[in-house]
């Protein structure tokens, strides 16, 4: 079969980039090696709430994320910033009369941001959508590129005038081959560009209601004492339940229990004795996706990385590969905006080449 365009990867950039095309007219399929749709974006419901296991949080300069909250109807809400922050230090000495918030002005998706992922692959055309289709080889042909994987049938194999690689640059280089090979300077820098949060667990637990709110306290956290280094309130706009998240740094994480058993105990240290009993919690750790993380991204990453676009590549790959996800904006990199920005980057990318223009 062969496509104007194959998009390798299912992320908010993957689902964007289809977005774009289907309403240019353009003929494409995405590809997606696991069985959902979203890459980090992963919202998992409760009875009564959903929670976002991967990204949380928008901000109120985020146009374009803003655009398609609005274009799917989805309501915004304030991040819960009232009350004071716990401090940990690394002794485990704990302070709670500090009056600010750290993630104040940040905005969340009623429902979860999966509403963002599943909205956008709900308008495409349902045959455009081929999950558990893992992508091993991308061959140059003098006329198409032939992209060659893994589905749950067999092996398989497409042709199309260009691919998107909307992949964390890592996975890209740890996982498909390239004939002829890639620039060695290129596959390089490739590997080097960090995943954001691909190191990092995520933690949340869920109680009937947000009793921390009662005691004068935010939900907010910072500890030096661990294993959670940062703590935020997750409760759904109506406190209809109660939720606190946590992020568990790579040097914090042992098995899946030890880990939970030591951060309901943190909880409780930082909130009160109910903070250690749970209704539900619920853990998702990035650091052992395949699609998410490579050996590479389970070290501590210090502050936010600078990201910048993927140079062009050259030779037999000029002008019919180009790489979107978040990690190669120049802008807002590693964040949901950056996703959406590197995805527009892409689009205009493939318009200049259907046109005959290279950039």
């Amino acid at each position: 079969m062969t496509y104007d365009v194959l998009i390798v990867g299912g992320g908010l950039s993957a689902l964007a980039v289809a977005d774009a095309l289907h309403r240019a007219g353009h003929g494409f399929t995405l590809l997606e090696a696991r069985q959902r749709v979203g890459g980090r974006v992963l919202t998992q419901s409760t009875r009564s709430a959903d929670y976002d296991l991967g990204p949380a949080w928008i901000w109120p300069h985020n146009r374009r994320m803003r655009s398609l909250a609005e274009r799917f109807g989805l309501d915004l809400f304030e991040q819960h910033a009232t009350g004071n922050l716990v401090f940990e230090d690394a002794g485990g000495a704990i302070r709670r009369d500090l009056a600010f918030a750290t993630m104040g002005g940040a905005l969340r998706i009623a429902g979860g941001l999966g509403k963002i992922t599943s909205g956008l692959a709900a308008n495409l055309p349902p045959e455009t959508l081929r999950l558990a289709h893992r992508v091993h080889n991308l061959a140059a042909e003098p006329d198409k590129i032939k992209v060659t994987g893994t589905a749950p049938s067999g092996e398989f194999e497409l042709h199309a005038d260009q691919v998107v690689l909307a992949l964390p640059p890592r996975i890209a280089a740890a996982s498909l081959s390239f004939s002829p090979a890639l620039d060695p300077m290129i596959r390089d820098r490739l590997a080097r560009v960090p995943t954001w949060m691909a190191g990092q667990a995520k933690l949340v637990a869920v109680y009937d209601r947000p009793f921390w709110r009662d005691g004068g306290l935010s939900g907010d956290a910072i500890s030096h004492h661990g294993p959670l280094v940062e703590i935020h309130d997750a409760s759904p706009a109506d406190a209809v339940e109660g939720g606190l998240f946590g992020f568990l740094a790579p040097g914090r994480k042992g098995d899946a229990e030890a880990m939970k058993d030591a951060a309901l105990a943190q909880l409780a240290r930082l909130f009160g004795p109910d903070a250690g009993a749970p209704r539900d919690v619920l853990i998702k750790d990035w650091s052992k996706d395949p699609e998410t993380a490579t050996n590479d991204d389970k070290a501590d990453v210090p502050g936010h990385p600078t990201y910048q676009p993927i140079p062009p590549l050259s030779g037999d790959w000029r002008g019919r590969v180009s790489f979107a996800g978040t990690e190669t904006a120049r802008n807002e990199g590693g964040f949901l905006e950056g996703a959406l920005e590197a995805a527009g980057t892409s689009v205009a990318a493939i318009e200049y080449a259907s046109e005959g223009t290279v950039p």
